[in-house]
């Protein structure tokens, strides 16, 4: 099985958004495993995340892809995921002073130089891979993609135009297929789409060094790179749109004169039929390197979802050995309500240190708030912890947390925790 990766170096690249016109810096930081892609905002308060996922996926503006959460936005998306994608990087922060990512040269080769030059690296744990039993399809009238159970990675592309010939490629996507073959195709439009674009108050970045535009007779702006340049972008583009998954499904995909609503179409409906929930659980051993909580006070078994900057779920097991249970009530043990709050502020504290990549630091106690205590946990419940960050500042984070046993409700209530760095490290 192959291994997650990110990168050695933190790079930054700088350009124009493509719909919005505006300057824009990224710079890219290393992530641990398990951590997905996450962009920062840093030009907003509070500097608010946005996850890479199915649940932010919004349709924001026309021909491109969007991702919101909350207040936040990153537009234009598509081409960076698409180098993430064949490079096959899967953990990343990302710092974004704007919100739309910079169009370049209209194709994801530049993306792709700079994190070559960052260094991809290895990390110590596997890429669970999204294997597909059964065909899945959408349709839109003429336009179609398909996925059916594959090996590996392939695509079909058909591009079809009443103005250009018809264009068709079929390839099977490595890193070295991507970096020769898709990332250096070109974003496109046709002549008289421009004045369209500009009506809708969109493409006011472009210019003829990040679009080829294509003439009525079918002449382009500048010369073309492949004979096949234009299905090629759209390879790269249904590349990136399916990347808003976090990896690249083992499939053979077939699309004809798809574009990014179906390709947002057929991630959703994924989601729905619950193809996408391949996490596997964070154990003990990794939860440690993160926490500096030992026995008997690390409250934490193993963690069983995580979505990075939003929420975790972890499990605790109690068994009568615990040494709480040895004083308080031995001959009816309970679990003490104080004890369940720290289990879900050190799961709190995991998901902070865990984003900002603060491994050696410590989540101090700040508050807690509305605490209720539902029903008593005993020796032989398991504690399932669900916690949310409700607001949260680059140090600082207001979580609500609740734990169960089985599907009854045991502890509920707000916690505030602070970052620090630890005493002995």
């Amino acid at each position: 099985m192959a291994s997650q990766q990110t990168i050695q170096n933190e790079v930054t690249i700088s350009g124009t958004g493509l719909m919005l016109g505006e300057p824009v810096n990224l710079t890219f930081k290393p992530a641990p495993a398990n951590h997905g892609i996450v962009f920062h905002r840093i030009d907003l308060p509070d500097e608010p995340t946005v996850e890479v996922c199915p649940d932010n996926y919004a349709a924001i503006i026309p021909r491109c892809t969007s991702l919101r959460a909350g207040g936040a936005e990153v537009n234009s998306v598509e081409h960076l995921l698409s180098a993430f994608a064949g490079l096959g990087i899967d953990n990343l922060h990302v710092d974004i002073d704007a919100p739309e990512c910079p169009a370049l040269d209209g194709s994801a080769l530049p993306y792709v130089q700079i994190l070559q030059q960052a260094e991809i690296v290895e990390q110590d744990t596997p890429r669970v891979p999204i294997e597909l039993t059964d065909p899945l399809a959408v349709y839109d009238e003429d336009k179609q993609l398909i996925l059916l159970p594959a090996e590996s990675f392939q695509v079909s592309c058909v591009y079809d135009h009443p103005k250009l010939p018809p264009q068709v490629e079929t390839l099977q996507i490595d890193r070295d297929t991507y970096v020769n073959e898709i990332a250096p195709a070109r974003s496109f439009c046709f002549s008289d789409e421009i004045e369209v674009l500009r009506g809708q108050g969109i493409g006011k970045g472009a210019s003829y060094d990040n679009v080829l535009v294509i003439e009525d007779d079918g002449s382009t702006s500048r010369e073309l790179r492949y004979t096949n340049e234009f299905v090629r972008h759209k390879i790269l583009d249904l590349i990136g749109d399916l990347y808003l998954i976090g990896k690249l499904p083992h499939t053979q995909v077939v699309a004809l004169k798809s574009g990014h609503t179906l390709h947002a179409q057929l991630i959703l409906s994924m989601a729905q039929k619950g193809l996408l929930r391949q996490q596997e659980p964070i154990e003990i051993l990794d939860i440690l390197e993160v926490l500096p909580h030992r026995y008997p006070m690390c409250m934490l078994d193993r963690i069983i979802e995580v979505e990075p900057g939003k929420r975790a779920v972890g499990i605790k097991n109690l068994s009568f050995n615990e040494p709480f249970f040895q004083g308080h009530f031995p001959e009816q043990p309970v679990m003490p309500g104080v004890l369940q709050m720290e289990a879900l502020a050190q799961l709190g504290a995991w998901l902070l240190l865990k984003e900002l990549g603060a491994e050696g630091q410590v989540g101090y106690f700040v508050s807690i708030k509305e605490a209720k205590f539902r029903r008593p946990v005993v020796p032989g419940d398991q504690l399932k912890l669900e916690i949310e960050i409700l607001r949260r500042r680059r140090t600082w984070a207001r979580l609500g947390g609740k734990a169960y046993v089985g599907d009854q409700l045991a502890a509920e209530g707000e916690l505030s925790i602070a970052l620090g760095e630890n005493p002995s490290g």
